[in-house]
């Protein structure tokens, strides 16, 4: 049996009958948990090579008779894919930048510069991070439809994804968590030496903090990615359509509705090929920036 002693149960656990059944009943709903995840998945792809005679065939079937992988490029060319990935990749570049840069600084900020009023600023971070996200979505439509002072509206533009992502409070709060774990002597030796506060942050703090920029720029991205709410709501212009709001809008097109579950197959590759790559850093992501005691 492999070894088991740096998990929560032990070999010898392992070795005792209730412990055995809990592990076998944990096993089997992770079982059942992945299929009713993956089993909708795959019946989009399925279906979405299937013609349209056989896709409302009653009773239906859940493999397609004959696969015709040309239709992937023909979904591809005809409904325009490609645009929406430009946009989509344009926005969630943007917002990953914003987050990485603004981000860092402001967490750099709270834990190192340590101004006047950090505490209290940290706190009412934390208070408005606790506020349900539906109380915020007016004002900001607001404020984004008329810029308090400069009077300008940032509607249809991905500005106001880019700065809300660049304000996110939980990006601010794992970035200062988790350089409260450098040591400050370092810091205080570059100060001698005469470096600015910013050289610090760009000479040292960033390269000793590449875990936590490459967790925030890997979640940034692929939540904006999957973005439907905002850039459905702030962008009406078509030719900034991203991909979530392409998703939606396809209901009332023309097109087939095989031709609708390759578009939605193409909407959702991205996150998948994300996760493909960098499972091992968003599953480690989780404890990057934990509180320390």
């Amino acid at each position: 049996m492999k070894k088991m002693d740096m998990g929560i149960l032990t070999d010898t656990d392992m070795k005792r009958p209730r412990y055995k059944l809990l592990y076998a009943l944990i096993a089997a709903l992770l079982v059942i948990y992945c299929f009713a995840v993956l089993i909708p998945v795959v019946w989009i792809i399925l279906s979405g090579f299937k013609n349209v005679k056989e896709l409302y065939a009653v009773p239906s079937s859940f493999f397609p008779k004959t696969i015709d992988l040309g239709k992937l490029s023909r979904v591809w060319t005809e409904m325009k894919i490609y645009k929406y990935y430009i946009n989509t990749f344009i926005m969630a570049g943007g917002a990953t930048v914003a987050a990485c840069l603004a981000g860092g600084l402001a967490g750099y900020s709270i834990s190192k510069l340590k101004p006047r009023g950090t505490g209290v600023i940290f706190m009412i971070l934390f208070w408005i991070m606790l506020m349900p996200g539906t109380l915020r979505t007016v004002p900001l439509y607001i404020g984004f439809k008329d810029v308090p002072l400069i009077h300008i509206s940032l509607l249809d533009t991905f500005w106001p994804i880019w700065i809300m992502s660049a304000s996110s409070i939980f990006n601010i709060i794992l970035f200062k968590n988790f350089f409260d774990g450098i040591s400050g002597s370092i810091i205080e030796a570059a100060k001698i030496d005469g470096a600015s506060a910013m050289r610090i942050f760009a000479k040292i703090v960033m390269p000793l903090s590449v875990p936590v920029f490459v967790t925030v720029a890997i979640f940034t991205f692929n939540g904006q990615v999957g973005q439907f709410f905002w850039p459905y709501l702030l962008i009406k212009k078509k030719e900034l359509t991203v991909l979530g709001v392409q998703m939606y809008t396809m209901q009332s097109s023309n097109y087939t509705m095989d031709y609708q579950m390759l578009a939605i197959l193409f909407s959702i590759l991205p996150q998948l090929l994300i996760f493909a790559v960098f499972q091992k850093k968003i599953i480690g992501g989780v404890s990057v920036g934990a509180v320390k005691g």
